[in-house]
Parts: C-alpha cells; sequence; structure tokens
C-alpha cells in the first residue's frame, strides 16, 4: 500500500501542460476553472508505505490472491483513493515594507539613493468559523491576538505597521464553511525618497509549488525574490526560470538551489540570476515544506524613481485566465507564458460587456511581451484565452513630472466568496469582473477597520464585462448599487441611521450562487481593488497599486491513497 497526503492547493501536476482544453468562452469559462481545480493540489509531503506482512497474508485468504501478482493483475488490484478533508490551519504571509535593494551611500549626498519618507501598515482578518487567530513576526518572537470587533458576524482583525518585519496570520478553525478563511493587505507608501508612489500586496497563502511572473531583469530594475519559511525546518528551494531573450529554461548565473531557514526569510536577486531579461517567469519548488514566496520589484531610470511594486505567485496556467483589475494602470503592456506554441485573444471587460484588445503569438517556453496601449475607458479587467494552458500579467505605469509608478496585476482564480482588506490610510476602488454570459449581483458585506459590521451592498455586474465601486461610498449604510462608484444609501447593519460615516477597512464578496450551486458550479466573479494614498495624491504624485481577492470558499486538501500490489514480493 503507498499513501500520497496531498495538502491545501498543492498541486505535483500544477504545471503539466499537456492537459489542455480548446479555446472557449463566456460560460464555458467557468468549466475550464472547474476541470482545473479538480486537478489542483498542491503537495504538502509524500509518504510510500510498505504493507506489513500480517495484513498481506489476511489479505490474500480472504480474497484467495497469490503474492506472486501478474502486471495485468496489478493493474486490476491496483486503484486510487481520494478523499477530501477539511483544514483546521491556515496560514498568510504579509510581506514588510517596500524596500530598496541597496541603500549604502556612495559619493555626494545629492547622488545617493534613499527610501525616503516611506510608511507602511498592514491589515488581517479572519472569518467565519474561526476559533482563535493571530498576527506575529515570522520569527515567531511577537505575537498579536486578532481582536473581534462589536456585532454580531464580525471580523477578527489586526493592524500594524511593517516597517522592520514581515507579518504572519495564524488561524485555527473549529470547522470548515464557505466564508471562513483569513485574508490580509500589505501597503507601503512615500513622498520623498525613491520609493515614492505606492506598492501593496494581497497576504499570500504558502505552498511548495508556486510560479511568479517578474517585470524587466534590465537596466535600472531589481526584481528581489523573497522566500519567507514559518515552518521549524529548514528548506531547499529550486528555482527555474523562463525570459524573453529565448525558448527553453534559463541557465541562472546565481545558485538554482537555495536554503530558507525556518523560521526565517532569504532573498534572491533576480537580477543576477538571470539579466537582461524583459520579463521572468520563475518557478519556485520547495519540496515538502511550504513556504511564501513575494518579489519586490522597483525600477528607476538614473535619479528618476518609475515605481515599485509587488509580485505574488499568479493563477494555475490555463486556457482560460482573467486579469481582475487594470482599471487605473494607464499605459499597459501584457506578460504571456506557455509550455507550448499557441495564440492568445485578449479582451477588455468593460462597463458595457467584453471588447476586443489584441491577439499574439506565443512560441512555447519563451516569455512574451505585449504592449497594450493606454487602457481604454471603462475598461476594468482582461480575459486571456488560448488554445494551450498559459499564464499572464498585466503591468501598468503611469507617469507624472519627474517621477512615475507601476502596478501590477496577476491573473487569478474566482471564488464564491472573496475576502478583501484595506489598511488603514490608504483608499480603495473595487473592481468586479464577471466572465459568464448572465449579469451577476454581487453582495458586498463590508466592516470597519475594528472588524464590526457596517452594511451589505448588491452590485449588478454586466455579463462578460465589469464594473467599479469607491469604497468610500460603501460604510453609510445597506443599498444597491449600479457600479461605476454609483452607490444608493440606505440603512446601516443594524437598521438605524447612521450621523457618522466610519471606514471601511474590510469587504466580503459572495456572488448570487446558493448553497448547492456553490458546491458544484465554480464562480464566475473576480474580485480586486486598486489602492491609492492620500499623502501621496496630494503630493501631485503617482501612486497606485492592484491586490487582488483571498479566496473564502471551504478551506480543505485532499489526500489520495493508491493500491499497488507491487510494493509486494
Amino acid at each position: 500500500m503507498s499513501e500520497h497526503r496531498r495538502e491545501g492547493h498543492f498541486d505535483d501536476s500544477k504545471y503539466d501542460f499537456t492537459q489542455t482544453m480548446p479555446a472557449i468562452e463566456g460560460d464555458s469559462l467557468a468549466d475550464a476553472r472547474r476541470a482545473r481545480r479538480s486537478r489542483r493540489m498542491r503537495t504538502a509531503t509524500k509518504a510510500t508505505l510498505a504493507a506489513l506482512s500480517a495484513i498481506v497474508l489476511v489479505g490474500a485468504s480472504v480474497y484467495g490472491a497469490t503474492l506472486a501478482t501478474a502486471p495485468s493483475d496489478v493493474q486490476a488490484q491496483s486503484g486510487v483513493h481520494v478523499e477530501t478533508v477539511a483544514r483546521s490551519e491556515l496560514q498568510s504571509y504579509c510581506p514588510e515594507r517596500m524596500q530598496l535593494a541597496d541603500t549604502a551611500a556612495y559619493g555626494d549626498s545629492q547622488f545617493q539613493v534613499s527610501e525616503g519618507n516611506i510608511s507602511s501598515q498592514a491589515m488581517i482578518a479572519a472569518s467565519g468559523d474561526v476559533q482563535l487567530a493571530a498576527a506575529s513576526s515570522l520569527d515567531g518572537i511577537t505575537t498579536t491576538p486578532l481582536s473581534a470587533g462589536t456585532g454580531a458576524g464580525a471580523l477578527l482583525v489586526n493592524s500594524q505597521a511593517v516597517d522592520s518585519a514581515s507579518l504572519l496570520g495564524d488561524a485555527f478553525l473549529t470547522q470548515a464553511t464557505d466564508g471562513t478563511g483569513l485574508f490580509g493587505t500589505s501597503a507601503s507608501w512615500a513622498t520623498e525618497g525613491d520609493l515614492r508612489g505606492v506598492a501593496a500586496t494581497q497576504c499570500v497563502a504558502t505552498a511548495t509549488k508556486q510560479r511568479v511572473i517578474t517585470p524587466s531583469t534590465g537596466s535600472g530594475w531589481t526584481e528581489q525574490l523573497v522566500l519567507a519559511n514559518p515552518g521549524s525546518i529548514a528548506t531547499t528551494v529550486t528555482l527555474t526560470a523562463w525570459g524573453t531573450s529565448r525558448a527553453g529554461s534559463l541557465s541562472l548565473a546565481t545558485a538554482a538551489t537555495v536554503t530558507v531557514p525556518a523560521r526565517g526569510e532569504t532573498t534572491v536577486s533576480l537580477g543576477a540570476a538571470a539579466n537582461g531579461e524583459n520579463a521572468l517567469v520563475v518557478d519556485i519548488d520547495s519540496q515538502a515544506i511550504p513556504i511564501a514566496a513575494v518579489v519586490r520589484s522597483v525600477s528607476a531610470d538614473g535619479l528618476t524613481p518609475r515605481g515599485s511594486d509587488y509580485a505574488v505567485a499568479t493563477a494555475d496556467a490555463s486556457t482560460q485566465l482573467l486579469i481582475p483589475d487594470v482599471a487605473s494602470l494607464g499605459d499597459a503592456q501584457a506578460t504571456l507564458f506557455s509550455e507550448s506554441d499557441t495564440t492568445a485573444t485578449l479582451t477588455w471587460l468593460t462597463k458595457d460587456g467584453a471588447s476586443d484588445a489584441t491577439t499574439v503569438s506565443l512560441t512555447g517556453q519563451q516569455v512574451k511581451v505585449a504592449d497594450l496601449g493606454t487602457v481604454p475607458d471603462g475598461a476594468y479587467a482582461l480575459r486571456v484565452t488560448a488554445g494551450e494552458a498559459l499564464n499572464a500579467q498585466v503591468v501598468g505605469t503611469k507617469s507624472g513630472d519627474g517621477q512615475s509608478d507601476f502596478a501590477i496585476s496577476d491573473a487569478v482564480e474566482t471564488s464564491h466568496v472573496t475576502g478583501l482588506a484595506i489598511p488603514s490610510d490608504t483608499r480603495a476602488t473595487l473592481v468586479l469582473s464577471n466572465t459568464s454570459s448572465s449579469d451577476q449581483v454581487a453582495s458586498l458585506s463590508c466592516y470597519d477597520a475594528s472588524g464590526a459590521p457596517l452594511a451589505t451592498h448588491q452590485v449588478t455586474v454586466p455579463a462578460n464585462g465589469a464594473t467599479t465601486v469607491d469604497v468610500s461610498t460603501l460604510a453609510g449604510g445597506a443599498g444597491e448599487s449600479s457600479g461605476d462608484g454609483a452607490t444608493t444609501d440606505g440603512t446601516s447593519a443594524d437598521g438605524t441611521a447612521q450621523t457618522a460615516t466610519p471606514t471601511v477597512g474590510a469587504i466580503i464578496v459572495s456572488d448570487s450562487a446558493d448553497a448547492s450551486q456553490a458546491s458544484t458550479l465554480p464562480s464566475t466573479l473576480g474580485v480586486a481593488a486598486t489602492l491609492t494614498q492620500p499623502d501621496v495624491d496630494a503630493a501631485s504624485l503617482q501612486g497606485m497599486s492592484v491586490i487582488a481577492g483571498t479566496s473564502l470558499e471551504a478551506p480543505s486538501y485532499d489526500i489520495e491513497s493508491t493500491r499497488d500490489q507491487r510494493l509486494v514480493s
């Protein structure tokens, strides 16, 4: 008997691009995701168990089988059993604030790099059937329990600066149900120095296999891959990279394997490993120990800051992908990658439905960067389809007087229930996208910064389209919204009128599927937000970042058991 344990979303075959589907449109996107999710399980650990001779003898006597089994009989008597098991613990990693790769002082002070007056804030929240949740430093030295807001259904939350250390969220569950989970956001901003602008990312789950897409490793760019290991055992990580310069994996100029210490972080310079690429795709394999991975991407043109942002693990490769937020990206480029030659079709999802963007030919195992021009007015998300499985990312840039900023928007997997955290001192514009051929109604449950419930709003998202909502309009009372920032206020969550408008700190977005539908049909609703910051706006600087929602579908993992008579001789 051999047993394989697959936990969470850890998928051994995540990058098996031989499993392909024909290009499909509209509602078929949901079918594609359902097929992909049925395969998606990321490996936590594997072990092979030899059957005890006593058990084998008993089995032989019961079934009348002999120990010597012909190959054809082996196939008949071997089988796979998969059972879904509810998770009891969740982890989420919120990276430390944005940093420059090198802040050493060289030469005249006026030519030295500086991180300026950078500030940061992270918020992490736990929802649903959570028994206990805490936020701690990665080394575990400092731990702060998440505190509950007032009112029925309040979230557990914690907010703190991440100026000198990353933040790790832990949640222990009483049961795994839809709406139960852990989600957060880490953000930093500056109005002075070389990091002027806004950089942010959703907090990320740990995994043993993940893929990140990064912008350029050419002149003026620094790409720092941060690997974080919250476990008690050190692990070795293997890196495989592909670039724009040629087809096939790259020969890295630095070591392809790195060690990440227990409860610690290791930083890898991707620019040193694969210099001169216009974009980079990196596979990260940490064997049996789940880790978190985040890339700090910084750009400059001499002494002129050109922005910074985080890149995190992108969605599994598929023939159907959704980039959930391009609403504020300005001049945009799409980065595409497939293991096989294929043609990708890119379609804007607008307030009025789908609109053609461009078509791009891809060479297998070679990264392609395609210019999308300026994102059209009313285009809020991007759908990518192809005949072969691929990965996708969009990077957008806005330029100002002596400064610019860029934002990274990665492909995501849709969810029936999604959580989004909004750190204090930031502003958010919610982007909801719908890849089906029917209008969808999204329910927005809003909470203040303490986790207390505020109001619930209904937003209609057009078929094969998208809409935006100004989050500042969601705190005042319940109501309906037609999207594009227009919200009709009603009463507060407890039915009373509100005289003071609090700040929304978290949103849980649910689609219109009922419980029976949610268990059988994948969602077609994408959730993301553009973050800005008041001080950056007041300084007339460019500053924006995209954060994606975190799935709050019932957390589970699969146990796979394989009966194999060949283990007995």
